[in-house]
């Protein structure tokens, strides 16, 4: 078994955050949503390749789970570009996320398994994430990020931030690290 950790966070690839946003409100009475835009990583390799990782995402909460949504900003080969390609340009599922303890030895285990490491980066923060290519056999890719103290936090902001929500300021800017 290569995990038995719950979904922390579910993530769509769409052409506007923000839109994506402000439409999920609408929808499902979410909010607020936190807006980071050109998320600053201190490393970022596809597929093998050091190559820029440049996006913007937004964070939310939907229920019990984090809701994520994502921008490519550049068409440059990407985690993004992959799903865009299978979708034709839409918007559609990007990820899953998974709390592990270890992420690269989990991420290594799926590649054992045939499924590749699709990317692998830190953010400034100091945040290793893994994205591992499930495409093929799940239409999404899964995320593994170590549950570190700066994590565990972030979740909590964004838990914590629909109570009292009055409907008001559904975008927030934020920055990570």
């Amino acid at each position: 078994m290569i995990t038995n950790e719950a979904v922390a966070q579910i993530a769509y690839v769409v052409p506007d955050i923000r839109e994506a946003c402000l439409q999920h409100a609408r929808l499902f009475g979410t909010g607020p949503f936190f807006v980071a835009s050109n998320i600053p990583l201190s490393s970022s390799r596809y597929r093998g390749r050091d190559v820029p990782f440049n996006h913007s995402s937004a964070f939310g909460q939907w229920g019990d789970v984090m809701i994520e949504f994502m921008q490519p900003e550049d068409d440059q080969p990407s985690v993004l570009t992959d799903v865009l390609d299978r979708t034709g340009g839409k918007a559609g599922m990007h990820h899953k996320a998974i709390l592990v303890a270890d992420p690269p030895t989990v991420a290594a285990r799926f590649e054992e398994n045939g499924f590749p490491i699709a990317f692998h980066g830190t953010l400034t923060a100091g945040v290793e994430v893994f994205m591992v290519d499930t495409l093929d056999l799940y239409g999404h890719m899964i995320e593994l990020y170590a549950p570190s103290e700066l994590v565990r936090g972030f979740f909590t902001m964004v838990r914590d931030a629909p109570a009292g929500f009055d409907g008001t300021d559904i975008l927030r800017d934020f920055a990570f690290g």
